[in-house]
């Protein structure tokens, strides 16, 4: 049960951690054991993070012009929701549509979703919609990749290396 949480604390992007290998010496009693012997024992120091990936995202966004600034928060919430990269889908959006700048009227679409012609209620809906749609057709399982979808989610050769590019660039954002 102690590894699972320990499992669970270092995976999560809001945690850092490091590890270090130190010889433990041990006294203990003449009836218990001998005299003295050494073991070795990991020690783990967790030290938590503030998580600024929304504030990181929304500077990104704002330092493009997006109009999905205001929605940084639900978009890193989104990730989350679906187990995705937090730069992946703003990248998307990067590529497909410039951040949402240059969407078809008034249809929240700036993924590109069903080649540009589905239309959305909001950049949240939208969000939602296109990381459950990459989750359940794209990678059903396991880590999501701009190269292991970008053969079935785009036509172009280059989809893939440009959307690692606008992820490169969102991660780089900083405060």
């Amino acid at each position: 049960m102690v590894v699972i949480a320990l499992a669970l604390l270092a995976a999560s992007p809001t945690i850092s951690n490091s590890f270090s290998r130190k010889a433990v010496s041990t006294e203990t009693t003449a009836a218990q054991a001998p005299l003295s012997q050494t073991q070795n024992a990991m020690v783990v120091l967790v030290v938590a993070k503030k998580d600024d990936r929304a504030a990181r995202l929304q500077k990104y966004l704002e330092n493009v012009a997006s109009p999905m600034a205001s929605e940084a928060t639900n978009l890193i919430n989104i990730a989350d929701k679906y187990d995705l990269d937090w730069t992946f889908l703003p990248a998307i959006a990067a590529l497909e549509s410039q951040s949402g700048k240059m969407v078809p009227g008034s249809s929240f679409n700036p993924y590109g979703w069903n080649n540009g012609h589905a239309y959305f209620g909001s950049w949240v809906e939208a969000s939602d919609t296109v990381a459950a749609g990459i989750r359940s057709r794209y990678q059903p399982e396991g880590e999501v990749t701009a190269w292991g979808i970008g053969p079935r989610y785009a036509e172009s050769g280059t989809w893939a290396i440009r959307v690692v590019h606008f992820q490169e660039q969102i991660a780089l954002t900083s405060l």
